[in-house]
């Protein structure tokens, strides 16, 4: 199974693929996640009772360099781009998610990150010791094969959802999240197995090394960029990720931070050319498309085009099983009320 070439995807209005009434919730997305954490940050806090400034100079100076980043770069960019959001923080790790829109939204904001890493190393006193910082991008697809998962913060309304299916009330906050996403009434989260490989890939980053999902750097490596350079990729071999593609070897891919960071982890060799990296990229997707989707982004205008058809087809099965099981439910409930 080749790949076609990636170049775009569809405007959300240009989305048509789906019977009127569809959920909007449902309908799919893919999402760019990236994450920053502080290297050491346990031990420092655990070794010494003036921790806090250190700290919490990461989760405000961090934050408020990205945005910036962010402005200075879109204003030279000359087109519209959805800045990456703050989805939440782990531990002394900063998570941030954005809608890839097209081809070349996913090239820009890793370009406004890897500044953004860049001028907080910068930013840093070099005549003081600080705690540095490392990163990793991975892509997922959503509803299927990742999901959102809807919680509601409480009061009222949630002892109503008490007395009701829990599924239902999952399809009903969805709704309502994607009818009025700024709602301070319910939180999501994203979970799947992209989500999963994500996690496990930062335990290789390090302060000189982004590391990227397969199937991001897949993308990043799909066609040369408008409006930005190419991004300097790096493949220097493959390990073993607990838990993913069945635990097979799953590539080593990177770009370098702050200009450094350029030879192999174990000074062996390390690849360059953006071919050889995006042909490797292609045969690990094509050898495990059941756990990496391979995303179709063609050069048709037609709505979802760059989605394989498989995952069209859960989505839809998806959709009616929950009209299926919503139907029952209110079924039952009727006979009870008899």
């Amino acid at each position: 199974m080749a790949l076609p070439r990636v170049d775009r995807a569809p405007d959300p209005l240009e989305r048509s693929a789906f019977p009127e009434d569809f959920p909007e919730g449902l309908k799919p997305r893919l999402r760019l996640f990236l994450s920053v954490d502080l290297v050491g940050a346990t031990r420092y806090k655990q070794s010494r009772n003036l921790w806090r400034p250190e700290i919490l100079s990461f989760y405000r100076d961090f934050d408020f360099i990205l945005q910036s980043e962010y402005r200075t770069f879109v204003q030279s960019y000359g087109a519209p781009l959805d800045p990456p959001q703050f989805w939440k923080s782990n531990g002394d790790e900063l998570l941030y998610v954005c809608e890839l829109t097209s081809l070349s939204h996913a090239q820009a904001l890793m370009h406004v990150w890897l500044w953004a890493l860049h001028s907080y190393q910068l930013k840093r006193d070099p005549t003081v010791e600080h705690l540095e910082v490392k990163s990793t991008a991975w892509i997922g697809l959503f509803p299927v094969p990742n999901s959102e998962v809807f919680f509601r913060r409480g009061g009222a309304s949630f002892d109503d959802d008490l007395a009701r299916d829990a599924s239902v009330v999952q399809s009903e906050l969805r709704d309502e999240w994607y009818a009025n996403p700024t709602t301070h009434s319910i939180t999501r989260e994203f979970v799947g197995p992209s989500i999963d490989t994500g996690f496990r890939l930062t335990a290789w980053a390090t302060p000189n090394r982004l590391i990227l999902s397969v199937d991001l750097a897949f993308l990043l490596t799909s066609s040369d960029p408008a409006g930005v350079s190419p991004l300097s990729l790096r493949l220097s071999g493959q390990e073993k990720l607990k838990g993913v593609i069945d635990e097979q070897p799953y590539p080593t891919i990177w770009i370098p931070v702050g200009g450094q960071g350029w030879g192999g982890a174990d000074g062996g060799p390390v690849v360059t050319d953006r071919a050889t990296i995006r042909s490797y990229c292609e045969a690990v997707i094509e050898q495990n498309y059941s756990s990496i989707t391979p995303l179709f982004l063609g050069e048709s205008e037609a709505a979802y085009e760059w989605v394989p058809q498989y995952i069209l087809t859960r989505i839809l099965k998806h959709w009616e099983e929950e009209i299926r099981h919503r139907d029952e439910v209110t079924k039952v409930v009727r006979l009870d009320g008899l």
